[in-house]
């Protein structure tokens, strides 16, 4: 797989794409704006994100690189199964739906890889090393940054 950086554009907000290539410019596919980037010289190489090229703050955090809303879809379908089978008095049924459903988490949860996230922006680093800094989402962190809305 190779690396991807993905980060909001400033004037329209839509999803802007780019390799970690040495670069000082990413036009928007949506508007045609040019977005100011800083995209180390090493970055191909290292694959160590130190700074983001989107904002240029240092603070990052890791997560699961998975759709949140497919996975609140396979638990709501495993929950709503689960109640079907306890509304018709098949307790082992139910509890078999359960089950399943925490496989299939299970299953995700080892298979999907890490991302790096900046706290900032929001901008996303796939296929990346993960530093022993970036730590798991600390929602302080989010907070000294203005929440979930991007901060350029």
């Amino acid at each position: 797989m190779s690396a991807i950086i993905q980060f909001g554009c400033r004037t329209c907000e839509a999803e802007i794409s780019i390799p970690p290539l040495p670069a000082n410019q990413a036009v928007c596919p949506a508007c045609g704006k040019h977005q100011e980037i800083r995209v180390p010289a090493d970055l191909e190489v290292s694959r160590n994100v130190r700074q983001c090229v989107a904002c240029g703050h240092e603070d990052f955090y890791v997560q699961k690189d998975f759709n949140r809303q497919a996975g609140l879809i396979i638990v709501g379908i495993g929950v709503l199964s689960s109640t079907y089978f306890f509304d018709r008095r098949l307790p082992l049924y139910a509890m078999a739906a359960l089950v399943v459903t925490a496989l299939i988490d299970l299953v995700i949860y080892a298979v999907v890889p890490m991302v790096t996230v900046c706290y900032s922006c929001h901008a996303i680093y796939r296929d990346f090393n993960r530093t022993p800094e970036h730590e798991v989402f600390d929602l302080k962190k989010l907070e000294k940054f203005g929440g979930r809305t991007p901060r350029w």
